[in-house]
């Protein structure tokens, strides 16, 4: 479906915000158009929660104070370093992750923010410990082939910086492996019309593919697919359009082992049957490549883009 930039939707002021649907802040020739952030909110609208389930059940769940007052160490860190990134007025996802030039580090998905004419037009809240108010400052590193957007901060308070340095997500350089047990935080539109933070935490959100497996591959999403090729590895966690940038953590360790990308959408019926997942993932059929979720994995970023990952970002070996 053909997308209209948000750039020159900027021009025509909010009578037309009212009238045409939201794409990207992006030039015409950046077709990315924030696949899973300021998507086209009305193709969001055609499509229910079973074109984004895998396994029986739609595993995400609102995070509410209850939820986090009988939640083990992982998911209420996750969750209080978990922020809504606002691209004009399309939600999307993304995390602290550190310090970098006295200002805090934050990581999202380059679909999300691709420039810093993108960083210009971005809010973000921490709804969770209630910070609000804030916007990305500058671009600090973005690369296509990991999905991958760092940028900092502006707006925020020296209590409010304490508080963010303190849920700081440990960051994995281990390559992911195998049933590895996960848990992801966003804020995705699907069962979620209050736009409020979800978490998966269930049976099905764990690593699919082999351990460090690892793949250059074109996006399965048919909604609103990208352009450029990304390197990923497979899980079965729930997410939807606006969980892009989540982080993908490790549900006993609390370490962020990845960063999520994109997934195939809609889903095939087949998807939501148990026994299909558990024949794909006891046989590693090739499924595991073109039906699943897909998350961009933090080992990568480091490799590549460690130098950006300094001050008071914690890099944990196994």
């Amino acid at each position: 479906m053909p997308k209209i930039s948000v750039r020159s939707v900027c021009i025509f002021g909010l009578l037309a915000l009212a009238l045409l649907p939201l794409s990207s802040c992006g030039n015409s020739s950046q077709t990315r158009s924030i696949r899973t952030s300021a998507i086209n909110l009305n193709d969001t609208q055609d499509h229910s929660v079973l074109d984004y389930q895998l396994g029986a059940t739609w595993d995400k769940t609102q995070v509410t104070p209850e939820l986090l007052s009988k939640s083990n160490p992982p998911l209420l860190r996750a969750a209080k370093a978990t922020a809504k990134v606002t691209v004009m007025f399309s939600p999307a996802t993304g995390f602290v992750i550190g310090e970098k030039d006295g200002q805090i580090l934050m990581a999202t998905n380059h679909h999300v923010i691709e420039d810093q004419a993108f960083c210009d037009e971005t809010k973000v809240a921490f709804e969770i410990l209630k910070i609000r108010g804030l916007s990305c400052d500058k671009v600090i590193a973005t690369d296509t082939t990991l999905d991958l957007t760092l940028f900092t901060l502006k707006g925020v308070s020296a209590a409010d910086k304490a508080k963010l340095l303190d849920v700081t997500l440990p960051i994995s350089k281990e390559k992911p492996t195998k049933g590895q047990n996960l848990l992801t935080v966003g804020y995705g539109f699907a069962g979620n019309d209050d736009s409020r933070l979800m978490v998966d935490q269930g049976i099905d959100c764990k690593t699919y593919s082999k351990d460090g497996d690892v793949r250059l591959l074109a996006d399965p999403d048919t909604v609103n697919p990208g352009p450029y090729k990304t390197w990923v590895f497979a899980t079965g966690c729930d997410v939807s359009h606006g969980d892009s940038g989540s982080a993908l953590v490790d549900r006993t360790t609390g370490e962020v082992v990845g960063l999520l990308s994109t997934g195939k959408i809609p889903k095939i019926e087949s998807a939501r049957s148990p026994e299909y997942l558990k024949t794909m993932f006891d046989t590693n059929s090739d499924s595991i490549w073109s039906e699943l979720t897909y998350v961009v994995p933090f080992a990568k970023i480091v490799e590549s883009h460690g130098d950006s990952l300094s001050e008071n970002t914690s890099v944990h070996p196994k």
